[in-house]
């Protein structure tokens, strides 16, 4: 449980984060990165570094991606305003720095757009139990439609990234087709077309099999 502001500035979750007998970009930089070649079940698959493959912990974030949020902050300088999209980083080569928000400021409003896609939205999280349980993937999803056609789509997740992750691409596809299954089914083909394509290459790599570019039998 956390404030708005508070839940937006959780830090990215690691368990070498955390333990401090073990070398953390994040908490020192330039030690060194455990995670990488430690037990990272829990850790980032899009949008990683060499430095850092944390992820960020937030549900409420992730929704806040589909909704286009604009977070409004103050400090010395003035006020200014961040899309949803600029607040959090990727980790870079600057892994300690989780968001951009200036170390002078604060957050004053999360600010929502008055079409909130009320009506047709789901947020689904995956975890290893039911409770107390950061998720190990998590997607918000919502729609306008016109009768049975989708004049627009939001796809964000969560679990996956040192930020909330926004598929814009996705979404685009998604764009003026009917809202069923089969549509879902074309838009989102090539992640699933993504995760066997790794699990093959990563087969083949370990089996000194490389893919042979005369022939074009999949092996």
């Amino acid at each position: 449980m956390a404030s708005t502001g508070g839940n937006l500035l959780q830090r990215t979750r690691c368990y070498y984060f955390y333990d401090t007998a073990t070398p953390c970009n994040k908490r020192e930089p330039g030690s060194g990165c455990s995670a990488r070649n430690g037990l990272n079940r829990m850790h980032a698959i899009l949008g990683t570094s060499e430095s850092c493959i944390a992820t960020h912990p937030s549900d409420m974030c992730v929704a806040l991606a589909a909704l286009e949020a604009k977070v409004h902050v103050a400090g010395p300088a003035g006020e200014r305003t961040i899309a949803f999209a600029d607040f959090h980083r990727l980790p870079g080569n600057t892994p300690e720095r989780d968001t951009n928000l200036r170390a002078d400021e604060i957050v004053t409003a999360v600010a929502l757009p008055a079409k909130g896609f009320a009506k047709n939205h789901t947020y689904l999280k995956i975890r290893d139990r039911l409770s107390y349980a950061f998720a190990l993937v998590s997607v918000a999803a919502a729609f306008e439609l016109d009768g049975d056609t989708i004049r627009q789509a939001r796809l964000a997740l969560g679990g996956v990234a040192h930020k909330p992750w926004r598929d814009v691409d996705v979404e685009a596809a998604l764009r003026g087709q009917t809202a069923n299954r089969a549509a879902f089914t074309h838009a989102t083909f090539k992640i699933d077309l993504a995760r066997r394509a790794i699990v093959r290459a990563l087969t083949q790599a370990a089996q000194g099999t490389p893919q042979s570019q005369s022939s074009k039998k999949i092996r």
